[in-house]
């Protein structure tokens, strides 16, 4: 019998799928099965000079912007087991080298290895799963694809017995345009090089398609929000007796108040008519809808994530990375016998529902997952949603509930009576009453924006006299930026799903290292002193305009239908890079002083770097790159001009510097001298200047053990040496008892020849702004030594 190894994304997966088809391993449906999980993406990207020739590694390493834009070209695009860090450095994820040699090990012994990774817009998890048998070497197997829109026991099987033969891994339309994608993203690791380096920033400035189209969108949100000038308007207009406002739409307006021409007079009001008008139930909300009203609670958008994820595993709410706003009749007629029970569940009267057939505007066959909504596994209450998920689990589950079940209510229905000011007929009202609550009993979104306005006065119907006023009025005012209002900005054009979206907004409003491009308090925005400078060189980019987002995923579109190809696509960025680098320095070169000042005080950019130009002779070139300057400034020093001269002739001049560290100033002599820095793994060749001291005897007094599990050098040899005494040197026994902490007691001689019982420890302390470490007396009353009077003595 044929052995199926089922590859699922991750440890949840493979549970539902185990109690769909009656364990991790088995016979269903006539086919014998094993099934295993990854934990989401196990390999990456290699680092971009790991994936080039040799000879080109350095170029690809720099950050200077001699060295880009890169070529698509130069790259072998290969994966590697991903990382993670670890003490501060980079290294391989142990965990996920580990789980790929156990997916070797079982799926080795499969005939076919099927792809059961979710089903996802981009293409991610089909990626997922065969960069996992591609790096394994198991693509020489049979090969197959399971295809499911939730995991459902009923979904899982279906999705098994029809399992999809795969010809080859190349073959399939998901995972080529999920593979250009990642390959995309990893070029557009250039746009935060330029970015950084051209900003003067003195940390990374992260950009990519959406993080940087984000930072724009809301700078400029912010721009007109804060720009914003309170003038007032005025206009003739009237009012009735129930408080009826009457315009005449075409009617001038006038900036000063007595420039309104007079003569009005009260008149009858005529009633038009009275229409019933119906509103429909608001769409089903996506992640980043629901991470929006969430933000105003104060619920942070990755918070958010993680929760939700929890949840659909354990199958409380369905998927969150769809990009569906509708569900399919299927996906409707599933959770209809559920209804009253999530009803009681968020408190919505079930009698409420009454329109229980599929509305057109929600339900739609077609689609994927379908949009967000509850799952099948109904909870018992609130109170054990809170207990399994916490607070922001209850919040998700009312919200993303009640929001379904509004389509299962009746319209909301109100009445418009119209009409106009007889005498003067081209000033026209209107009057909007409820008539049938509808949805609105069930769930009404705080900021949802409804075509008819409720009557703020409580009246039912129109006036019959209406009087001449004049209004002031002002123009509204650009909207503080928020997460909602970002997010229907990115909707709007139709940018990423919604999981995309929050996702990506909680990267760039994550502060937690201090690199927050965004700053979120209750929903609304604003930049971080980081965000603010990136702001300032996107205009004109194309890493910070939408439309290069929308023009990444129309190339995804052409490569998944088989009319465009991967690496022809990835030559166009060199040009976007190019361009960008160009626009950037110009940008930057034209800051607003009150700007730089602003991001400057905020410790956001370096102070700018006075260099020298090397002649050839003293420039430096190490593994392909060259350094043709070197720092004019040296231990707060800036060389003179005669100085300059001189080094730049090779010769050696004296300076007085002074030390980072404790500011002591000192003189030295030297010269430019050339060299390479090693830090983190990597090499940086450079050129400057380098102090010739004059080498020191060594230290004969000082003695090193380890003290506290760290090793220390202290003197120990003619302690406390004065004019009338050679001072201590502590014998093996005493730094014995030293390094293991403990006191020791000798006598001693002061400055002024008086001896005494001197008795203490080793100590650390601080001494021009280092750490040392040094034998430490203790002070108290004790016995003087034989012959001397009672003093007060070292202890």
């Amino acid at each position: 019998m044929e052995k199926v190894g089922i590859l699922t994304e991750k440890p949840s997966a493979a549970r539902n799928f185990a109690a769909a088809l009656g364990g991790m391993s088995g016979t269903f449906d006539g086919t014998e099965y094993v099934i295993v999980n990854a934990r989401g993406h196990l390999l990456e990207l290699k680092d971009p000079s790991a994936m080039v020739p040799a000879a080109l590694a350095e170029r690809y390493k720099s950050w200077e912007l001699e060295n880009l834009p890169w070529r698509s070209e130069d790259f072998r695009w290969e994966r590697e087991i991903r990382r993670k860090v670890s003490g501060g450095k980079l290294v391989t994820d142990p965990d996920a080298k580990n789980l790929l040699r156990e997916l070797k090990t079982t799926l080795s012994g499969c005939d076919t290895v099927c792809n059961a990774a979710d089903l996802d817009p981009t293409g991610e998890g089909s990626l997922l799963g065969w960069e996992i048998v591609e790096f394994l070497g198991l693509q020489g197997k049979k090969l197959e694809r399971m295809e499911f829109l939730d995991e459902t026991p009923a979904s899982l099987q279906k999705a098994f017995k029809a399992r999809r033969s795969v010809t080859s891994i190349e073959a399939e339309g998901d995972y080529r345009k999920a593979d250009f994608r990642s390959k995309w993203d990893l070029l557009s690791m250039q746009f935060t090089r330029v970015a950084t380096k051209v900003s003067g920033a003195n940390t990374v400035l992260r950009n990519g398609r959406l993080k940087s189209a984000m930072v724009v969108i809301v700078g400029d949100g912010l721009d007109a929000h804060n720009s914003y000038v309170k003038k007032p308007f005025y206009e003739n207009r009237f009012r009735d007796e129930n408080g009826v406002t009457y315009a005449d739409p075409e009617i001038d307006r006038f900036e000063n108040k007595a420039d309104v021409p007079g003569g009005l007079r009260s008149s009858a009001v005529v009633h038009d008519g009275t229409t019933r008008k119906k509103t429909a139930p608001p769409r089903l909300m996506d992640l980043a809808g629901l991470s929006s009203l969430l933000s105003k609670k104060g619920f942070g958008a990755k918070k958010v994530l993680e929760t939700y994820q929890k949840m659909y595993e354990a199958q409380v709410v369905s998927y969150p990375r769809t990009e569906d706003k509708f569900i399919s009749p299927e996906q409707f007629n599933e959770l209809l016998p559920l209804v009253d029970k999530i009803a009681d569940v968020v408190g919505v009267d079930p009698a409420a529902l009454s329109h229980r057939s599929p509305r057109k505007s929600h339900v739609k066959s077609g689609g994927a997952h379908g949009a967000n909504r509850p799952g099948p596994n109904v909870p018992a209450s609130l109170a054990a949603v809170e207990k399994n998920y916490g607070e922001l689990g209850r919040e998700i589950y009312e919200l993303l509930a009640k929001n379904y079940l509004t389509m299962l209510a009746p319209d909301y229905e109100y009445d418009q009576h119209r009409g106009h000011v007889e005498k003067y007929p081209t000033f026209v009202g209107s009057l909007n009453v409820p008539a049938v609550l509808g949805w609105k009993g069930v769930f009404v979104v705080d900021d949802d924006e409804g075509d008819e306005t409720e009557p703020a006065s409580g009246a039912t119907r129109l006036g019959k006299v209406a009087e001449p006023f004049v209004h002031e009025g002002f123009p509204a005012r650009p909207p503080h930026p928020s997460m909602s209002w970002l997010m229907k900005q990115l909707e709007k054009r139709s940018v990423g799903t919604g999981a995309t979206r929050t996702s990506t907004y909680a990267e760039v409003t994550n502060n937690a290292t201090g690199k927050a491009l965004m700053i979120e308090k209750r929903g609304k925005l604003t930049l971080s002193s980081l965000g603010e400078l990136n702001h300032r060189i996107l205009p004109g980019t194309h890493i910070g305009d939408l439309s290069i987002t929308e023009q990444v995923f129309e190339q995804m579109a052409q490569i998944e239908a088989g009319t465009g190809v991967t690496p022809d696509f990835l030559a166009l960025v060199v040009d976007l890079v190019r361009h960008d680098i160009e626009k950037m320095k110009l940008n930057a070169s034209r800051l607003p002083a009150e700007v730089k000042d602003r991001i400057a005080k905020a410790g956001v950019t370096r102070a700018p770097v006075e260099a020298i130009d090397l002649p050839p002779a003293l420039q430096f070139t190490h593994n392909g790159t060259v350094v043709t300057r070197a720092k004019r400034v040296f231990g707060g020093h800036r060389f003179t001009d005669a100085e300059v001269t001189a080094l730049l002739a090779g010769e050696v001049i004296e300076i007085t510097a002074k030390s980072p560290k404790t500011g002591t100033a000192y003189t030295c002599k030297g010269k430019l001298e050339s060299g390479v820095l090693e830090k983190d793994g990597k090499q940086y060749p450079y050129v400057s200047f380098k102090p010739q001291f004059e080498e020191r005897a060594p230290r004969t007094d000082l003695v090193t053990g380890v003290w506290k599990g760290k090793k220390v050098s202290f003197k120990g040899r003619g302690w406390g040496a004065n004019d009338h005494w050679k001072g201590k040197d502590f014998t093996e026994q005493e730094l014995a008892k030293l390094l293991a902490g403990e006191s020791i007691e000798f006598e001693a001689k002061g400055k002024t020849g008086r001896q005494y019982t001197a008795k203490g420890a080793l100590a650390e302390r601080t001494l021009n702004g280092r750490k040392v470490v040094g034998f430490a007396l203790k002070f108290d009353d004790a016995k003087p030594a034989a012959g001397a009077k009672k003093r007060r003595v070292a202890k």
